[in-house]
């Protein structure tokens, strides 16, 4: 696609926006009115692009981050030194919630980055605004909570419990009880999918379909429990970490993984991926950490001995958080520098992480409770309203649940590769001609002429009698009906008179 000249409209921007060089370099159409919607349809295309690059001029709000003079760097920096350098709203994003009683923890953010729900290993469950600290509902559900995540909106969360998975509203009141999805001990959702994902203690994968309540695909992946679990946000694949240091790529459709990527020599510890599906980031119980690029080759780009992590979170501007036992440190341009940009130590054992959406905040599970960590630059500072509103009033929360189950995408389009979904298949369609013989002889048609006959007027004759038949035949029903209609007005009649039994009877 080529630059525009527009001098508003930088060549950076348009590859960002850019959606591939088109048809038109390459086009071999011989019908003209084809080949001219197609490229009418290449100008809107470019076009669009133009306008998208354009205006991010509009984009007022820029990443934050950490200045440091000379000689320092930010990784001396804790919580209470950055909260007294930022505005007081922002500040009231770092907090502690000590909860000593039901943990380890696990959070999930909404997908707008506005609503928190933890759930505690022994039984605790609690959803709320984590902005306003306003409680939606805190619920006790006597049983062990192996995992917990929102579904499309704020109104619905799904917890793996010990024996099933449940689905509760926004008061905490049970909605739905998935017996199906037994022993689940990792959840994810996918949300342009409706797609509820359960990696279960006995090995087995599941998609469940929310919008109507019925299982997409379940069967048994064969590698032993599923403790590690993570999807692309690019093309909805589940990527799986292993003990044999090998993470595997499923989709609903194949019964079979997609890839499988031996990643290390030892058993997995975290797997994760960034938000654009062009990064993973592997940990091992070597204590090595690597960065793969998952565009084409499967390469490592990065490895870096950090210690054993459990867990690993990508943010949306880029950053990736590292979980080691009580200490949780975040880098910043992980494919360049190997020198954390933040760390933050908890009062116990973290048991979950997660960037918040739209926000410079890491939410930090642990065994003893909840920390809110200020991450200045984690956060994309600019937001699409009709795609993510963390300001969306009621009305426009119901608009854009209408919007995304007319705009489901459907499992069978989950493929590793999303460029070929507007492609032509042309092998199959070559495969299938190959297959039909180059010449066949022609059948000869065998025309037999109708012999003459004598009598030809003979079916017409045998048809006029039929037709006078059946004529004869419902008149004759007719009368027979209304004799019968008759005699039963006149036994009616007859016994409606006191009178009647004088009268004369014939005999």
């Amino acid at each position: 696609m080529s630059v525009p000249e527009d001098p508003l409209v930088v060549s950076t921007a348009v590859g960002k926006h850019s959606r591939g060089k088109g048809l038109s370099s390459n086009l071999d159409v011989k019908m003209g009115i084809r080949k001219t919607k197609i490229l009418r349809k290449e100008a809107k295309i470019v076009s669009g692009v133009e306008r998208a690059a354009r205006s991010e001029i509009l984009l007022v709000e820029d990443s934050g981050g950490i200045e440091v003079d000379e000689g320092e760097h930010t990784l001396q920096l804790k919580q209470f030194d950055i909260t007294k350098k930022i505005d007081i709203a922002s500040a009231t994003k770092g907090f502690h919630l000590s909860l000593d009683e039901f943990g380890p923890y696990k959070l999930r953010y909404t997908n707008n980055g506005r609503y928190l729900v933890l759930g505690g290993r022994k039984g605790h469950i609690a959803a709320f605004d984590w902005v306003t600290k306003n409680l939606m509902c805190e619920i006790g559900v006597r049983e062990s909570v192996h995992d917990v995540v929102w579904l499309h909106n704020e109104n619905m969360f799904a917890a793996a419990q010990k024996e099933w998975t449940y689905i509760y509203d926004n008061q905490g009141i049970e909605i739905h009880c998935l017996k199906s999805m037994d022993r689940v001990i990792n959840l994810d959702f996918l949300p342009y999918h409706f797609l509820l994902v359960g990696g279960h203690q006995s090995g087995y994968l599941s998609w469940v379909d929310v919008s109507i309540g019925k299982i997409v695909s379940q069967f048994n992946a064969r590698s032993g429990p599923v403790a590690i679990m993570t999807t692309n946000p690019a093309n909805a694949v589940v990527h799986c970490g292993h003990t044999n240091g090998t993470v595997s790529l499923w989709a609903p459709t194949v019964r079979k993984s997609l890839a499988s990527i031996l990643c290390h020599g030892c058993p997995l510890s975290a797997v994760a991926v960034d938000n654009v599906g062009r990064l993973m980031a592997t940990s091992g119980r070597d204590g090595s950490m690597r960065i793969w690029d998952l565009r084409n080759s499967y390469t490592p780009l990065l490895s870096v001995k950090v210690g054993i992590s459990s867990l690993l979170q990508f943010s949306q501007r880029g950053l990736l958080a590292m979980a080691t036992s009580t200490d949780a440190m975040i880098f910043s341009e992980v494919s360049h520098k190997t020198k954390p940009y933040l760390k933050h130590v908890a009062n116990s054992q973290i048991s979950s992480m997660q960037f918040c959406p739209f926000e410079d905040v890491l939410g930090v599970g642990t065994n003893r409770g909840f920390d809110s960590v200020i991450v200045p630059g984690a956060g994309e500072p600019n937001f699409d309203a009709l795609e993510r509103n963390p300001y969306q009033s009621k009305g426009q929360r119901c608009e854009a649940e209408i919007k995304g189950l007319l705009e489901k995408i459907q499992p069978e389009l989950i493929t590793l590769d999303n460029n070929i979904l507007g492609e032509v298949d042309t092998h199959a369609v070559s495969s299938s001609l190959d297959k039909k013989p180059n010449y066949v002889k022609k059948k000869d048609i065998q025309l037999a002429h109708r012999k003459k006959r004598k009598n030809a007027k003979l079916p017409k004759i045998k048809e006029g009698l039929r037709t006078e038949l059946n004529l004869k035949l419902a008149k004759s029903e007719h009368q027979t009906k209304k004799r019968e209609e008759q005699s039963k007005k006149t036994i009616q009649m007859s016994d409606d008179d006191p009178l009647s039994r004088f009268a004369k009877k014939s005999k």
